[in-house]
C-alpha cells in the first residue's frame, strides 16, 4: 500500500499547558508560583509554572517535595475534563 498523503509530525512541549489553562480561568494566578497535581499523600506534580521551577520544582516530582521546595506555591488539583 502506498500512501500519497503528506504526513507531519508535531512535537509540543505541553509541560506548562495545565498552568496556562488555570491562569486563563483565574487571572489572579498570573506571575505566581503555581503547581497542578495530586494533592493526596502520594500525589505528583503534573505541571508547574516557570516561577515555581526557579525553586527546583519539576513535573513528575512528589508533591511532598514540591511543597517543601516552594511552600508559597498555589496548588491546584486540576480539572482534567477542561484540559
Amino acid at each position: 500500500m502506498i500512501l500519497n498523503e503528506k504526513r507531519a509530525v508535531v512535537h509540543m512541549d505541553m509541560d506548562t499547558f495545565f498552568v496556562s489553562v488555570e491562569r486563563l480561568r483565574d487571572s489572579r494566578l498570573a506571575s505566581r508560583p503555581l503547581i497542578i497535581g495530586g494533592t493526596g499523600g502520594r500525589g505528583v506534580v503534573a505541571s508547574c509554572s516557570y516561577e515555581t521551577r526557579t525553586f527546583g520544582v519539576r513535573s513528575g516530582m512528589p508533591m511532598k517535595l514540591a511543597r517543601r521546595l516552594c511552600p508559597a506555591a498555589t496548588i491546584i488539583s486540576g480539572d482534567h475534563e477542561r484540559y
